[in-house]
């Protein structure tokens, strides 16, 4: 018996041919002028950015405002473009602070929509005194959250500033978890920047390990840290046998300072990591004291053969330092048990591998948006299930995650990029929302995706009386979503101080952070869904009526009036850039 499989294609194509080409030509044109706006409004962000001043929120700072930190700081330099920072001075004009941001080298951590600027205030030794937020391009209500948090920015207070490696992994804010972790990366990021290469800018060389393997020649050395500020690697024969490892004090140590200055040591270890000795390169304090601590090998003999943690835990009292350059000898030893502490939390870290719990959550929403695509493409009823997924939807995407497709999260990524390291999840999910639509005539994220939509279809079972709405108040009501997508796109081009996510109702989920009007719509969309079937997905929400644009149809042939205002905004999106 012949089977005859079915034939897939896109969307449901008109009989007439050429009425069938056509629409995807007009398609086409559509998806393209969506294309062409996100792009522009891309590039206008991209260049105001970079033109805007770069620290003018910085520069705003005043003394008055430093003195509850430090009492007797008096004045402020400007900021300084080459280092990024201003320095806080005493009466005497003496450097007692230092006063930084993290933009722009923290601008590529992106919480949910964007980026946070930072102020950090440092003691003269360089520790956190206070953390504030400067400005920021991501949700308001998160933002807010985070920087009304009694703990989260406390938390980093009195941590030293070279050191991010070693800071305490500090918990998130609770309902505002992807700008809380942007804000960690920031700061990192920040903190890595300043360790100074140039002081010590030699690179190790084989040659220079070759008296703690007298034996084993030649050698070669391999960098083993994928974190630039801390220099470690292994020392390989001439067969390539790994048969020992080496560690650099620079630029982990280079804020330690013996009579003038700080000491480039290296480190040598056996293929246990038992100590074998160590070797000055080059130094800043006084020469002939750095010359008496070359010629002595107390210090070496003292610490010979200890491991790791025997050397970071070496009470430095047992070593009296170098007759006639004790403060230079001392600084040796503070610097190798500082770097030895730094690959001990390093190598910790990275023994720890990585996060399976978000690395489970990213997965649980890429499955569910895969799981609401199938939903689509089937005609099979399967009530319970469809409810189970429904609950799911609403308790792990809503509750949980917060990972919403919306006008903020579509217009913030426009303009500040895809945080792929810190949601790729939630970046699959909303791509896969886009891309559906246009190459199918199903719109899976409105249907089977959407938390706030599987609310309102629990909601139409509720088997309440339903209302109608006579036809002249319907159209009017279909007039709102467009509106507020074009309000949108204005916000988004313009830079108008327009908070996105308040203007719908999806922020609401994450009700401990949420701000009124959010809540206010959400409770209003749910309510009128016990008596208008899905009233908000219909009457009320931008975001569908942007995927519904880009949705193909029966009749994608046709030129509409949104077409005509799609062109319109790209014109003048174009404009706005130019």
């Amino acid at each position: 018996m012949n089977v005859q499989l079915p034939i897939l294609k896109m969307g449901s194509p008109p009989k007439n041919q050429l009425q069938y080409w056509r629409s995807v030509f007009v398609h086409a044109c559509r998806v393209a002028l969506f294309i062409g706006i996100v792009f522009l409004i891309r590039k206008q962000h991209k260049e105001l950015v970079e033109n805007r001043t770069d620290a003018s929120a910085l520069s705003a700072i005043k003394v008055a405002e430093l003195q509850e930190l430090i009492p007797n700081a008096s004045g402020l330099t400007p900021w300084n473009r080459s280092s990024s920072i201003r320095i806080i001075t005493s009466p005497q004009n003496e450097e007692i602070g230092t006063l930084l941001q993290t933009a722009p080298i923290g601008n590529a951590s992106i919480g949910y929509l964007g980026p946070t600027n930072l102020m950090v205030v440092l003691s003269a030794d360089k520790r956190i005194l206070d953390i504030k937020i400067l400005d920021s391009e991501d949700t308001f209500e998160h933002v807010n959250a985070v920087a009304e948090s009694d703990k989260f920015l406390a938390s980093y207070r009195g941590l030293k500033w070279d050191f991010p490696d070693l800071w305490p992994d500090v918990d998130s804010v609770s309902g505002a978890t992807l700008t809380s972790f942007a804000v960690k990366q920031s700061l990192q990021a920040r903190a890595g920047s300043q360790i100074n290469f140039s002081k010590f800018p030699n690179k190790i060389e084989s040659h220079e390990l070759a008296q703690f393997f007298p034996e084993l020649q030649p050698l070669s050395i391999h960098n083993n840290s994928e974190n630039p500020n801390l220099v470690f690697g292994s020392v390989h024969n001439n067969i390539n046998e790994k048969v020992g490892y080496f560690l650099r004090s620079s630029p982990i140590a280079n804020s330690l300072s013996g009579y003038q200055g700080p000491t480039d040591t290296l480190i040598a270890f056996d293929e246990r990591f038992r100590f074998l000795g160590s070797l000055i390169r080059s130094s800043y304090d006084n020469e002939p004291y750095v010359e008496y601590v070359k010629e002595d090998t107390y210090l070496d003999d003292l610490i010979r053969g200890k491991n790791l943690q025997e050397i970071s835990g070496f009470d430095s009292t047992e070593y009296e330092g170098v007759s006639g350059a004790t403060m230079t000898s001392l600084n040796v030893l503070s610097g190798i048990q500082t770097t030895v502490k730094h690959l001990q939390e390093y190598e910790t870290r990275i023994g720890k591998g990585p996060n399976w719990i978000w690395v489970f959550t990213e997965c649980l929403t890429v499955l569910l948006g895969l799981i609401g695509i199938c939903f689509s493409f089937t005609s099979v009823s399967r009530r319970r299930l469809r409810l189970v997924f429904q609950v799911i939807l609403i308790i792990y995407l809503g509750f949980i995650a917060g990972e919403i497709l919306s006008q903020a999260v579509v217009f913030g990524w426009a303009q500040n990029g895809l945080p792929l390291k810190n949601a790729p999840g939630m970046v699959l999910l909303c791509v896969s929302a886009l891309a559906v639509p246009i190459i199918s005539k199903h719109n899976s994220y409105c249907d089977h995706i959407c938390p706030f939509g599987a609310v309102q279809q629990l909601a139409m079972k509720s088997g309440m009386k339903r209302v109608g709405v006579n036809r002249r108040l319907r159209r009017v009501l279909k007039l709102v979503p467009a509106t507020l997508l074009i309000i949108s796109l204005l916000a988004a081009s313009g830079h108008l101080s327009l908070n996105l996510a308040s203007i719908e109702p999806f922020d609401a989920f994450s009700f401990r952070v949420a701000g009124w009007i959010t809540i206010a719509i959400a409770v209003t969309g749910l309510f009128v869904s016990f008596f208008q079937p899905m009233a908000y997905c219909r009457y009320g929400c931008p975001t569908g009526a942007m995927l519904n644009f880009l949705r193909f149809n029966r009749r994608s042939h046709e030129i509409q009036l949104r077409d005509g205002v799609a062109l319109l905004m790209l014109i003048l999106a174009l404009l706005i850039t130019i």
